[in-house]
């Protein structure tokens, strides 16, 4: 062969090539899932068992649909499924391919090709799926998911994108991340958090019910006391026998059941006597029915067309929406909070639905409650992390909620975890403070979820002694399994509760307290998902948590002393039995 031939099927190589080397690049970009997806109600919960997920599903009576978006019944509260298809080539040499969703409403179960790839629970938080031995390149997909909704509109409510990647920080880098939160009171910073819904606390049901508590909460561990709304409740569309305390009748008022405004500000003082805070919740994004505002201030609130006053949604119908574009309520509000602040001393608040008030709101009411109380607190409930940047000293961490209650249910990998706190760094703004929890008034009960008791007290210890503030909702500490209701009385039954299991959870704290501060240096440092086993370094301590049926064994070089949990310290290194964790230093 001449070297005239050799050349051109040398350049022939080269340009078959540079062509396929052009195909890989295109397989790096990102690609939209959003558009019209076909959508069917399961009103009788029979999709699964009919398999719907299966790529050959009849779906002749499946209807248009547009992602993102609500679907069209906002009344509806139960089952959807979306199905759409895509293609997609092959990836680029060391990319990954995830499938993102940027939120649902509320919780959702996946399928590809008929295969279950992954679950995810809760509202308005990012999540993604990796797909890259999952999905057949350059084939057409078919993806599944089904939404339960639990309340108000539900659906894909943003956007779904197949998103290339080489590291996990791809996925959820911000620019608000690489920004500062302001810092947190100092008094806050490393707060056990104590929920009371006031009502159920007691028999009673009163202020001075729980002030006759204290001690007891001081021997828990308890820092900061959050009331839930302690305001008149409406009485005009309300559920219940009772009605919710976030249907807010007057912001100035106070339940005369739980007591009278004298009777609180005892409390209060009480609390700080104890060395304790005290933040009440608040409930800005609407009203109830009967709120005066109503009537003297009709154009605060959203309207329809036709000019009526609305709910924020269908299954919020005991409430009216309040319209933050009116300056006039703006001012009421901070005039209000102020108020509270000045009138009773409470050091801060628990901003219910914070997402759904706008930013710029929140900063101007951080201001003005900081000229009455430099070192007061918000606590926003939400997972935005803007929420940070515009007043709020600390989220809810839905996400690592979320994920341990799946851990604890044995139905996804302790690895999953590990990556959702992992991501946070990439996320929130430096120093977020986040709120750490495994129940709370808007979730059963753990020891309901978490069947095994053993079980339960660990997934807590993991939130318990991890970086961020630990809650506990009133009833968690002794294993409650009922949740109170918001619209009835359904007390506590403190009687029947498990002493034992208060008193380990109060051991936890007094550790937390003794090692550990909002400055501790924090790091996953094993997740082994065949075993189902977890750790971290909280420094200087180190915990480990079995989430398995089966004991495991390991080798810890340079620990010191057994502090807490089920480690039992043998010859050939530690044991730490089955449900349960260890903690040494």
């Amino acid at each position: 062969m001449s070297w005239m031939n050799k050349l051109s099927q040398v350049a022939i190589v080269l340009i078959y090539l540079m062509l396929m080397n052009g195909c890989e690049k295109m397989m790096s970009e990102k690609m939209s899932l959003d558009g019209s997806w076909q959508f069917k109600y399961d009103h009788q919960n029979i999709g699964i068992d009919q398999r719907w997920f299966d790529p050959d599903q009849e779906i002749s009576g499946w209807e248009n649909q547009a992602v993102p978006g609500e679907w069209p019944d906002g009344a509806y509260d139960g089952f959807g499924w979306f199905r759409t298809t895509f293609k997609y080539g092959h990836l680029a040499d060391s990319l990954r391919l995830a499938l993102v969703f940027e939120s649902v409403d509320d919780n959702a179960i996946i399928w590809l090709n008929g295969e279950h790839i992954g679950d995810h629970n809760g509202w308005g938080e990012m999540f993604f799926i990796d797909l890259t031995d999952l999905y057949q390149p350059n084939k057409e997909n078919q993806l599944v998911v089904r939404i339960e909704d639990l309340g108000g509109p539900g659906g894909i409510n943003k956007s779904v994108t197949l998103k290339p990647y080489r590291k996990l920080s791809d996925l959820y880098a911000s620019e608000v991340s690489k920004k500062i939160a302001p810092t947190a009171p100092e008094w806050a910073q490393d707060a056990v958090i104590y929920e009371v819904f006031v009502r159920d606390y007691s028999e009673a049901g009163t202020f001075k019910a729980l002030e006759n508590d204290l001690t007891r909460l001081d021997s828990l561990g308890v820092d900061m006391i959050w009331l839930m709304p302690i305001h008149p409740t409406g009485k005009v569309k309300a559920k219940g026998s009772f009605g919710s305390p976030y249907a807010v009748a007057d912001y100035y008022g106070i339940s005369p059941e739980m007591g009278t405004l004298a009777d609180f500000k005892s409390l209060v003082s009480a609390v700080h006597t104890h060395g304790k805070q005290l933040i009440l919740d608040f409930v800005l994004n609407h009203s109830a029915w009967d709120n005066p505002l109503i009537t003297s201030h009709p154009e605060w609130y959203t309207h329809n067309a036709s000019g009526e006053i609305i709910s924020p949604n269908a299954d919020w119908y005991d409430v009216a929406d309040l319209d933050y574009n009116q300056s006039g309520l703006r001012d009421y509000m901070i005039e209000m909070l102020q108020w509270w602040i000045t009138e009773t001393d409470i050091d801060g608040y628990r901003f219910d639905v914070a997402e759904l008030v706008p930013n710029d709101f929140w900063i101007r009411a951080k201001a003005a409650c900081q000229e009455v109380k430099p070192e007061v607190f918000f606590l926003a409930e939400g997972a935005k992390p803007e929420l940070h940047l515009s007043g709020h000293d600390m989220t809810y961490s839905w996400n690592v909620w979320d994920l341990l209650t799946q851990v604890a249910q044995g139905k996804t990998p302790v690895s999953r975890l590990k990556q959702t706190i992992e991501m946070e760094k990439f996320q929130y703004p430096q120093g977020s403070l986040r709120m750490r929890f495994t129940e709370n008034h808007d979730k059963e009960r753990s020891r309901a979820y978490i069947g095994d008791a053993e079980l339960n007290l660990t997934a807590w210890a993991f939130v318990a002694l991890m970086d961020g503030n630990p809650l506990i909702y009133a009833g968690q500490e002794i294993g409650a399994t009922h949740k109170p209701g918001l619209f009835e009385k359904e007390v506590v039954q403190w009687s029947k509760g498990d002493r034992n299991l208060e008193n380990q959870m109060a051991g936890i704290l007094k550790l937390r307290k003794k090692y550990l501060n909002n400055d501790s240096p924090f790091k996953i440092i094993l997740a082994d998902d065949q075993k189902k086993i977890i750790a971290y370094q909280h420094d200087p301590i180190v915990a480990f948590f079995n989430f398995s049926d089966e004991p495991f064994t390991f080798k810890a070089h340079g620990a010191e002393t057994i502090l807490a949990g089920g480690l039992i310290e043998t010859p050939s290194g530690y044991l730490l039995p089955a449900k349960q964790f260890g903690v040494f230093k």
